[in-house]
């Protein structure tokens, strides 16, 4: 089986919908056209997965590759997952390693779109809201699990991925 990759722009952010399967025959096919886009100068990426039907060992690699190369100066959300993609991450620990939204209009805010052809704002509120950093001096009606005040740095990716398994800093 197949993985095609679909991508748009929002912004500065790049959106990538997959469709088919993320696993160890397609993965590299995703690896390669991040790494392109990273070298493009790309670093805000939302990553779709409503259409995917299966998400292997090696596509969850992937993901956790493209995090990284993020860390520091970029950002990267999921949205769509779902069935037994969600079990996947669920069960993998995953879940709780990236920001996840339903789908592509509530990770952007934007209203679902209407029948003429949505206009990217550019705006950067789109960008703070991806990357969990709150516009403005703004109160966030519930403050998001395992994320820092913004007088405080949050931790790097895998400070956090080593906390949760109980190896980092004490």
């Amino acid at each position: 089986m197949s993985l095609q990759i679909q991508q748009s722009e929002h912004g500065t952010i790049k959106i990538l919908q997959l469709v088919g399967r993320l696993d160890t025959e397609t993965s590299p096919n995703f690896e390669l056209a991040a790494y392109d886009l990273h070298e493009a100068g790309w670093r805000q990426y939302l990553v779709d997965l409503s259409q995917v039907s299966y998400v292997s060992s090696a596509g969850l690699r992937v993901l956790l590759a493209l995090a990284k190369k993020v860390e520091g100066g970029g950002s990267m959300a999921l949205s769509g997952l779902a069935g037994v993609v969600r079990e996947v991450f669920e069960k993998s620990g995953f879940s709780r390693m990236f920001t996840s939204y339903p789908d592509i209009q509530s990770a952007l805010g934007a209203p679902a779109p209407s029948a003429a052809a949505p206009k990217p704002s550019g705006g950067n509120a789109d960008v703070a809201r991806l990357m969990g950093v709150n516009p403005g001096n703004q109160r966030p009606a519930a403050a998001p699990v395992n994320r820092a005040t913004p007088q405080q740095p949050a931790p790097g990716f895998f400070a956090k991925l080593l906390a949760m398994f109980g190896l980092g800093k004490k």
